[in-house]
């Protein structure tokens, strides 16, 4: 694709060379770079792109996109355009005329997909997944973009981000073009609002599930109040706005909103219907009731006359299940095939079994923070388990307070908790663990700290108890263990099944 096509529609000059090259890919990593692409300078929390620009040339970029300003790096411009034979390129903003060249260079797959946007602080992948998997029921191939993994039937790949930069996004949304999908539906995160990764993505419907501080800190959001604001921008972008009206920050996103229609869903727990005073929400998810039979658990509720179940345990699971049904529902999809899919739906990571056919239950769960911890412990509580045990730690080169925060969940809601190790990437594993026991100190939780993670879960499950409840927390769907700069295979199940193996 020519230069001039592929910024058509974009604000952009050429410092030095000529703009007659053809672009034959789209790169915003150097070590990425093939011959004949086109690299754009892009600022990342750590490294900036400017730094890699000679280093893309000399892979055989033949463009070079920045938009900074002045005269230092027009020198270097016009040095590589002399070294290479590059062209340079400025635009107004970056990431911005990343993804509006993403969009051009894959032939805007958006605009042949339904293109579903899930946003929120927790319930994003499973609800994502719980969406896809009723439009597949619905005889609807549907592709996927979030946290867990990206892609569609047949061809998945591990995700990186939650929300990915603009151009893996295209790529991945031409790719699900060609291969035949008609709905895609992705997660959307704060940062990936903020950082322009969603630029210019016109979505069909977009879903709110939740809003809780989280994300606040160095290299993320600077207050609450900023979380909310890119948040509320998803609902600038689409047609139809679903939204959970039982979540305070509910008005927040449809004040911003700019679509058509807005949906709104909720859920009511017995007598709250009568304070209530009678329906407020579209859709209301009502006669929710806990189920649990050996090692299996899950939730039931009606919407209407109609009855649902989900294999997935915990009230907050009535709430992703049913934003689903209103989304699907807003698309017109029948009630039997978000029924039947809702029955079957199992999200790695996210409360997920692992099936041992013991009489306990052992669960992984992403929960990496207080409020998420303190959720999905409340949630397994109401199972009435003989005990709740908690195996957990904490990331670090993260916001500290996540370990305060976690050691007192764990302490006032589990029976007992084995402290362990997460990713603790640069920092000293047992200054994490000393932190979160601290915390667990001061509630007077119960706990033993065991630093090893694989021998943490060995040892949890082997003391397991008849109607024990396990939740195995902190790395969900993760398939390895960061340690420094190194990143190491570790899978929370396959060390569970590993034990059991051995029995």
């Amino acid at each position: 694709m020519r230069l001039d096509v592929l910024f058509g529609g974009l604000s952009w000059e050429t410092v030095c060379g000529t703009p007659d090259k053809d672009v034959k890919a789209l790169v915003y990593h150097s070590d990425k770079t093939v011959p004949g692409s086109a690299f754009f300078a892009i600022r990342g929390e750590e490294r900036d792109g400017k730094e890699y620009l000679e280093q893309a040339a000399g892979l055989g970029a033949h463009i070079l996109v920045t938009d900074e300003q002045g005269e230092q790096m027009e020198k270097l411009l016009c040095h590589l355009c002399q070294v290479y034979g590059i062209t340079g390129v400025r635009v107004k903003d970056i990431r911005k005329a990343l993804a509006e060249a993403s969009a051009e260079f894959y032939g805007r797959p958006a605009e042949k997909l339904t293109l579903i946007g899930v946003t929120g602080t927790k319930g994003k992948t499973t609800t994502t997944f719980m969406i896809k998997e009723i439009l597949e029921e619905a005889g609807i191939k549907t592709g996927i973009i979030g946290t867990v993994v990206s892609g569609y039937d047949g061809c998945y790949q591990e995700a990186v981000n939650t929300t990915p930069q603009s151009e893996d996004i295209h790529r991945a949304l031409s790719q699900m073009v060609d291969a035949g999908c008609k709905a895609a539906v992705m997660e959307v995160s704060s940062q990936g609002i903020m950082q322009d990764r969603t630029y210019g993505l016109d979505f069909d419907y977009a879903v709110f599930t939740n809003l809780y501080p989280d994300h606040i800190g160095k290299g993320e959001h600077k207050s609450l109040e900023e979380y909310i604001g890119w948040k509320s921008m998803l609902f600038k972008q689409t047609k139809t706005a679903i939204i959970n009206v039982d979540d305070s920050h509910w008005q927040d996103m449809a004040r911003e909103s700019t679509a058509d229609r807005i949906v709104t869903f909720a859920v009511r727990f017995g007598e709250e219907r009568e304070q209530t005073g009678g329906r407020i929400a579209d859709y209301e998810a009502e006669n929710v009731l806990l189920r649990r039979k050996k090692d299996l658990m899950g939730v039931g509720f009606t919407i209407g006359d109609r009855e649902f179940f989900t294999g997935m345990p915990g009230r907050f699971n009535v709430y992703n299940a049913l934003a689903a049904a209103a989304c699907a529902a807003s698309m017109d999809i029948p009630w039997k095939c978000i029924q039947r899919a809702l029955s079957k739906i199992k999200v790695r990571g996210r409360a997920e079994i692992v099936n041992l056919g013991e009489d306990f239950t052992v669960l992984v769960d992403y929960a990496h923070n207080g409020p998420a911890l303190e959720s999905l412990l409340k949630a397994l509580r109401e199972y009435e388990p003989a005990r709740l045990i908690a195996v957990f730690g904490c990331g670090g080169n993260r916001d500290r307070n996540r370990r305060f925060e976690m050691g007192k969940a764990a302490a006032q809601l589990a029976d007992f908790s084995v402290v362990t190790s997460d990713n603790p990437r640069h920092e000293n594993p047992m200054d994490i663990i000393k932190d979160i026991t601290q915390a667990m100190a001061q509630e007077e939780g119960s706990y033993i700290v065991i630093p090893d993670r694989r021998e943490a879960i060995c040892w949890t499950v082997l003391q397991a108890q008849t109607g024990d409840v396990i939740v195995v927390a902190g790395k969900g769907h993760e398939t390895y263990q960061l340690l420094g700069s190194e990143k190491r295979h570790f899978d929370d199940r396959e060390t569970i099944l590993s034990v059991m193996e051995k029995i």
